[in-house]
C-alpha cells in the first residue's frame, strides 16, 4: 500500500532504521502515529464547515417549526 504525504502528496518512504516515514518530494518526517494525527486534523478540519452549515440549517428548522408567538 503507497503511502501519499499530507503536505505535499508525495510517495512517503518508511526508514526501518528510525521507525520514521519519509517524504521523497519535501522532506517531511515523521512517526506513524504523526502521520495518523496529521491526516485526522485534516479530516476534522474539513468537517467543520460541512458540521456548522448542517448545524445551521437544524437551527433555521427549528425557529421555522415553532409557533408564531414563540418566535418572537
Amino acid at each position: 500500500m503507497d503511502q501519499y504525504c499530507p503536505e505535499c502528496g508525495g510517495i512517503l518512504l518508511y526508514d526501518a532504521s528510525s521507525k520514521r516515514l519519509s517524504c521523497k518530494k519535501c522532506g517531511l518526517f515523521l512517526t506513524r502515529e504523526e502521520l495518523s494525527d496529521l491526516r485526522f486534523k485534516q479530516r476534522t478540519g474539513a468537517d467543520d464547515g460541512t458540521r456548522q452549515k448542517a448545524r445551521q440549517q437544524a437551527d433555521y428548522l427549528d425557529w421555522w417549526l415553532k409557533d408564531k408567538k414563540d418566535k418572537k
